[in-house]
């Protein structure tokens, strides 16, 4: 159940990006105060494979210290999310382990697993 409320909750976020990557933002790295890069869920839908719960979809934008988008990635990058032991996202063919007690904003594979599998559920 909670797998099908979540699904709902990231297909809801599947709008465009241009009106929705504020609420999709899921990590954003800042560098030097001048310049951030924030990940946004763009799409997401319950996995394919077996192994998996979710298959997300991630944008790339970054942005200047005001918060002018300075850039735009046009890619849309794929990934896999594992929200039981052992969490696991995972990019193209490569598994990474996520250390699901790590602090938020410490690791984008974190975040990244804590907004698929920590969605909040009515």
């Amino acid at each position: 159940m909670r797998r099908v409320l979540v699904s709902l909750i990231l297909i809801a976020q599947s709008a465009p990006i241009s009106a929705a990557s504020e609420l999709a933002i899921f990590h954003t790295a800042s560098f030097g105060g001048s310049r951030s890069v924030s990940l946004s869920l763009a799409e997401g839908t319950v996995s394919r494979n077996p192994a998996f719960d979710f298959d997300v979809v991630i944008t790339l934008s970054e942005f200047d210290g005001g918060g002018a988008v300075l850039y735009r990635d046009g890619g849309r990058h794929k990934a896999s999310v594992r929200c039981v032991s052992p969490a696991t996202v995972r990019i193209n063919s490569a598994d990474y382990a996520v250390d699901v007690s790590a602090r938020p904003g410490a690791d984008w594979k974190h975040d990244l697993w804590a907004a698929v599998c920590n969605a909040p559920v009515s």
